[in-house]
């Protein structure tokens, strides 16, 4: 597979994003996959359509001693919808080179002026390079494709198969990809201009001869009935569940929109309250009064509104316990019960 070049690209405010492998139990021995000790098995800065995004993968272990796969890692494949291997573009940036090429018939040159002004930084000889990954990716003809997934189907008893669609021109055609998620192969891609579960089904068809009769043990999708539809038609024995980055989504949208809602509420309520006055020690004096009586002023022989005006005046100096001399003394009903 023609892999793009990875240039030294490092952006400390990129927004993080971070995946983990979705195997959460060792295949062999069904039992729970650690976190401890494992490494991040990718991490890049990456530029997609929608700006740069520092990108982290990391794997889970299989701690049981007993087990044949004692310390094996199982890698996190989220990430590649967002990158392929070895490449710093996003996966819609090579959906929109491959779409502005197929389609529109632009030249490299053009592309490049077009992810320039949308704040992509590249240039025309890695357009031509995302364009053939885009080539090798549509038609299936990695050299590696075949090894890989049969080393992973000996290795695990079968694979597991992740499909997502994106759309980088909004409502024009939509690019889906189809990969492997046990070793982290691209299987094909596929741009439909109707993504509907017939088309979807048919390219999922073609997927299925790629994978010469191995055995498809779960996939993963994130939702889309044309894509659920076709994953239960055509591997009807697998087990079909959500990915995790769409499923925790799914799940935080509707608090989300609520804890929005409430934001905005009390940011009009708050933006309805007076700001905190400046007063003068005379308009301090003014608004104490009422509060002190004359018996307490006189018992204590100290000005009580002088000493409520020097406590405003200093903060730092006021104490947690109200003075007696400022406001009247509060009986709880325990003490005025026992008098």
């Amino acid at each position: 597979m023609a892999i793009a070049r990875r240039p030294n690209r490092h952006n400390p405010e990129a927004p993080r994003l971070t995946f983990i492998a979705e195997v959460e139990h060792c295949l062999k021995c069904n039992q729970p996959l650690r976190s401890e000790g494992s490494t991040a098995h990718s991490a890049k800065t990456v530029q997609t359509l929608n700006g740069e995004f520092y990108v982290v993968a990391y794997s889970r272990v299989c701690g049981t001693l007993e087990c044949a796969c004692y310390g094996h890692h199982y890698h996190a494949s989220g990430h590649l919808k967002v990158s392929l291997p070895y490449s710093t573009y996003g996966l819609d940036v090579v959906a929109y080179v491959g779409t502005r090429r197929e389609r529109h018939h632009k030249q490299f040159i053009e592309i490049e002026d077009e992810l320039n002004e949308q704040g992509v930084e590249i240039n025309d000889k890695s357009v031509g390079r995302l364009y053939r990954q885009f080539l090798v990716l549509m038609s299936g003809t990695w050299p590696k494709r075949e090894a890989r997934l049969r080393e992973a189907a000996r290795e695990y008893g079968g694979l597991i198969l992740l499909t997502d669609g994106l759309a980088p021109e909004g409502d024009g055609p939509q690019l889906y990809v189809m990969w492997e998620a046990l070793s982290g192969t691209p299987l094909s891609g596929v741009l439909l201009d109707r993504a509907d579960a017939p088309h979807v089904t048919g390219w999922m068809r073609q997927c299925d001869e790629l994978l010469g009769g191995l055995p498809v043990r779960a996939t993963m999708c994130d939702g889309q009935d044309a894509l659920l539809t076709g994953l239960e038609t055509v591997w009807p024995k697998a087990k079909h569940g959500l990915c995790q980055s769409h499923y925790l989504g799914n799940l935080a949208k509707p608090v989300e929109e609520d804890d929005r809602t409430l934001r905005q509420g009390l940011q009009t309520h708050l933006s309805k309250l007076e700001s905190v006055p400046q007063l003068t020690p005379g308009e301090v004096a003014e608004r104490v009064e009422p509060f002190v009586t004359t018996s307490e002023g006189a018992s204590t022989g100290v000005n009580s509104t002088q000493e409520c005006s020097r406590a405003l005046r200093s903060p730092k100096k006021s104490s947690t316990r109200a003075s007696p001399t400022c406001f009247p003394p509060r009986s709880s009903p325990l003490s005025t019960r026992n008098r």
